[in-house]
């Protein structure tokens, strides 16, 4: 039985206003896992919100940065240092605009591609941590004439939730298989299409998503000056 903690970050925008937005698929996912296995209830550490518990006897740290994505490396550190851990005991959750949604993608080191939260990251901690990427897609560049804030900040619409719902599911289940049997054990469950729903389910009205009791209803609500969409320069196509 391992006595290390593992830390499993899962990226996100807090408050009620961004709760369900595709930028939030690292939260989601989180979440997801902390419903599916049982963790104990979220409380507050520092910059974070963090829940402990056990995958196969492991004992793990699921944290929910408690600042705006552009600083979930500031809250990353004061994990690591405090539990002492080393970057290959800690996993990323984020949302990719590379991966269609349906698609994940578990890997190790890297740079960010113009992700905001993983710019922070590596500026704070370095580039040593696994990754579990969520595919969220994108939009053609025409629509947000190159501007993907008002996209990643959106909600997933109705047809997009029971993808994303099956999606978070196998997030959680990769995310575990990485705490107790490592990268490539995840990469083996990260590694699927996730099946959408058929056509003609498709609604344009955006509905809820994640489970209702996503720790992100206890974190702050952000202040006018700490808007995301005045802070967060969202990534383009890679050259």
């Amino acid at each position: 039985m391992s006595t290390e903690w593992k830390i499993v970050i899962g990226l996100g925008n807090p408050g009620q206003k961004y709760r369900n937005t595709r930028h939030n698929a690292g939260y989601m996912a989180l979440a997801t896992m902390a419903e599916m296995r049982g963790f104990k209830d979220a409380v507050v550490f520092r910059r974070s919100l963090v829940s402990k518990g056990k995958v196969e006897g492991v004992p793990v740290i699921l944290a929910w940065p408690n600042t705006f994505m552009n600083h979930s490396g500031q809250a990353a550190q004061e994990l690591v240092n405090y539990y002492k851990v080393p970057l290959s005991s800690v996993l990323v959750i984020h949302d990719d605009m590379d991966l269609p949604l349906g698609r994940l993608k578990a890997c190790s080191g890297g740079g960010s591609a113009g992700h905001n939260g993983l710019n922070s990251l590596l500026d704070e901690i370095g580039p040593g941590f696994d990754r579990l990427r969520i595919g969220i897609g994108r939009p053609e560049r025409s629509i947000f004439d190159g501007d993907w804030a008002p996209y990643v900040l959106s909600p997933f619409n109705s047809l997009e939730v029971e993808l994303l719902d099956k999606t978070l599911i196998t997030a959680a289940k990769a995310a575990a298989a990485w705490i107790s049997h490592g990268l490539s054990s995840a990469q083996r469950r990260a590694n699927v299409r996730v099946k959408p729903p058929k056509a003609d389910q498709i609604e344009e009205e955006p509905k809820e998503a994640g489970p209702k009791d996503d720790p992100q209803n206890q974190l702050k609500e952000p202040g006018p000056k700490d808007d995301p969409q005045n802070q967060l320069k969202e990534p383009g196509p890679k050259s």
